[in-house]
């Protein structure tokens, strides 16, 4: 379970790295009509809290001291990635929608995996 757990992980990381990174370079096509009053510091902001915490995911917890730090950080995206449902519901409809509900699904998954399994 534990290595199934470190796969999903590794994946959630590197889709949260690449999308983070789009967000930070790319924000102007991701601008939404509904969210265009937002400024550009707060699409490089929420890019880079997503590279952060798709670092913070595969970090061991032992590293940093922080047990429960893959946890926090899967906690997070599944937050981030199911509030993007929004915007996708409005603008790209079902197919766009699971473009988010499928990581949130594997990182809620992790969470659970990671609060309950004895170390």
């Amino acid at each position: 379970m534990k290595i199934l757990l470190w796969v999903i992980q590794i994946l959630l990381a590197i889709w949260n790295l690449t999308g983070g990174s789009y967000t930070i370079f790319n924000y102007m096509n991701l601008r939404a009509p509904a969210v265009n009053t937002l400024p550009a510091s707060f699409w490089v902001a929420l890019g880079a809290l997503q590279i952060l915490a798709a670092i913070a995911l595969v970090i061991p917890g032992k590293l940093v001291r922080v047990p429960k730090l893959n946890a926090i950080a899967a906690a997070y995206i599944a937050v981030f990635a199911l509030s993007g449902i929004i915007i996708f519901a409005q603008y790209a409809g079902f197919p766009g929608m699971l473009w988010a509900v499928i990581p949130a699904a594997l990182a809620a998954f992790v969470v659970y995996g990671r609060l309950t399994l004895k170390p």
